[in-house]
């Protein structure tokens, strides 16, 4: 089989396994591929000079489309390039497929120009691996789960473009294995045990937008508290009202340390909030039953675990216990007391997140690391919120969150990302795809304290900060987008449709926000 045929066959299999979107990354030893996506225009491709942001960028078309997409890269260090979307998207679920070009299989282990040891290369963080060649040209996804990523590796000998490139017909439907879901009855008996024995917490990170409104009816027949993560999209759901806590995780422990809940049900991605790393630890003791949607339970501890969503209307709920009205009276009252300090301290880093989250109401909103998220799930207002939140699980914490955001933009609405200003310097070439994006307005928000302030709270050591003077109008000017600096949020903005906004944070005003939010609690 020649190398064009060998491509083209891999091409062929990945439009039936559900793949539409293909992120390239041109090169020699790719070319084979590069010649069939030229000839065959109705692929929709994106195009990259570098493959980390490609691969971030394809989980985000991946979340956005829930379908797999394949990135598509050159041999030797470039595959490398690739392993932390890899690691990310085997984390969160997301189907990406690696697709690297290679040198025949002799060269392996010689040392030889531009020649690493590819297979293997993604170890524990792929479902399959397909390792092809002309000798070896089976290549199938038939019964894969399409929770984890998965890696083709083609190996092309010289010359690399031996015959035309043909074209590739478009699959009339879909032939990706899908698997039944359905709640086993071993969990509901479970579930219905562990309701009658607890009065849980509910602790909800991202849950999947097919099940959303199905959670939000089981919430509301089971009545329990609930600590609803911005990412999970129910954060100020409307039948949730007086379910969900305002007043943060301080909230939280109160309710733990009080008695007055003695579980947790986590329900949907592994939680963000300080709470689930106490499990392991300070409250290693608490039961906990978890639902998500992927096999991880976020835990080292074992506890009841089910990668499943769906059908909670199957689960007996034998009594609801809600809030008492003393409780739900007193974190109102912080969530009050809240409110007004971010009055008082309008350039603190809370009291711009808060104001953000008022200009963003009814958009897309993507959540960039640890900080951007935990300041929005406790500042940001719970009335009309945005009608999409997002982030990656963030396995480094910082990396590729700009590249994953503009691959989860979307057309219908205004897109906003909000990161903190190691997180854009982490990824700077992600502007680059921009001008291929049919999303018009996408708005990146860098929220400049001038370092990495979430260690000051932590560890309160300078080495932790990174601290720098770095402004960001020449990033923007670089990729030609428009360029605000805000020290407030104004309440009405016209902008432009490729915008940078710059918030500089008052680091006198966020340490005197958080001295006197502490000591509320103490």
């Amino acid at each position: 089989m020649t190398n064009m045929q060998l491509a083209h066959r891999v091409l062929q299999n990945m439009l039936a396994a559900g793949v539409r979107e293909f992120c390239l990354c041109a090169g020699a030893r790719n070319s084979p591929f590069v010649y069939l996506i030229q000839e065959n225009p109705h692929l929709k491709t994106y195009h990259f000079f570098e493959e980390r942001s490609a691969s971030f960028f394809a989980l985000g078309r991946i979340a956005a489309t829930r379908h797999p997409v394949a990135v598509i890269t050159t041999s030797g260090t470039a595959v490398a390039e690739c392993l932390p979307a890899t690691i990310e998207g085997s984390y969160s679920s997301l189907p990406l497929i690696v697709v690297t070009a290679d040198r025949p299989k002799r060269y392996r282990g010689t040392g030889a120009p531009q020649s690493i040891e590819q297979v293997g290369l993604f170890s524990y963080y792929i479902e399959a691996c397909f390792d092809l060649d002309a000798a070896n040209t089976h290549v199938s996804f038939n019964g894969l789960s399409w929770k984890k990523p998965v890696h083709v590796n083609v190996c092309f000998a010289e010359p690399l473009l031996d015959g035309p490139a043909t074209l590739i017909e478009p699959p009339e439907q879909e032939m990706r294995t899908r698997f039944p879901e359905s709640i086993p009855m071993q969990m509901v008996d479970e579930m219905d045990e562990f309701l009658s024995k607890h009065r849980p917490l509910v602790v909800m990170s991202t849950v999947p937008d097919k099940v959303r409104e199905q959670v939000a009816n089981f919430l509301s027949r089971l009545q329990a508290p609930i600590y609803a993560e911005g990412i999970s999209c129910l954060r100020g759901h409307p039948s949730l009202e007086k379910l969900q806590i305002r007043s943060g995780e301080r909230m939280v422990g109160r309710l733990l340390d009080e008695g007055i809940c003695d579980a947790v049900l986590r329900i949907g991605g592994v939680p963000t909030l300080r709470l689930w790393r106490d499990l392991e630890d300070k409250r290693a003791d608490l039961p906990v039953f978890s639902l998500g949607y992927n096999h991880f339970t976020g835990l080292s501890r074992a506890v009841p675990h089910y990668d499943n969503l769906d059908d909670l209307s199957r689960i007996q709920i034998r009594g609801s216990r809600p809030l008492p009205d003393e409780v739900l009276r007193f974190d109102r009252e912080k969530a009050a007391v809240l409110e007004k300090l971010c009055e008082k301290y309008p350039s603190s880093e809370v009291s711009l997140i808060r104001q953000l989250s008022l200009l963003t109401r009814d958009q897309s909103v993507y959540l960039g690391n640890s900080l951007p998220i935990r300041e929005w799930d406790l500042g940001a207002v719970f009335e009309q919120p945005p009608r999409r939140v997002a982030g990656n699980r963030g396995a480094n914490g910082i990396d590729g969150q700009l590249s994953t955001f503009l691959g989860w933009s979307r057309h219908d609405t205004e897109n906003w990302c909000l990161v903190g200003d190691l997180t854009a310097m982490y990824d700077l070439s992600s502007l680059w795809v921009t001008p291929q994006l049919a999303a018009p307005k996408i708005r990146v928000v860098v929220i400049n304290n001038s370092g990495g302030m979430i260690f000051k709270r932590l560890f309160g050591q300078e080495i932790f900060l990174n601290r720098h003077h770095v402004k960001f109008d020449s990033w923007a000017s670089m990729w030609g987008w428009a360029y605000t600096r805000w020290s407030r949020v104004p309440d009405r903005v016209e902008l432009e449709d490729r915008h940078l906004i710059e918030l500089e944070v008052s680091e006198e005003q966020t340490e005197k926000f958080w001295k006197e939010w502490d000591a509320l609690w103490m």
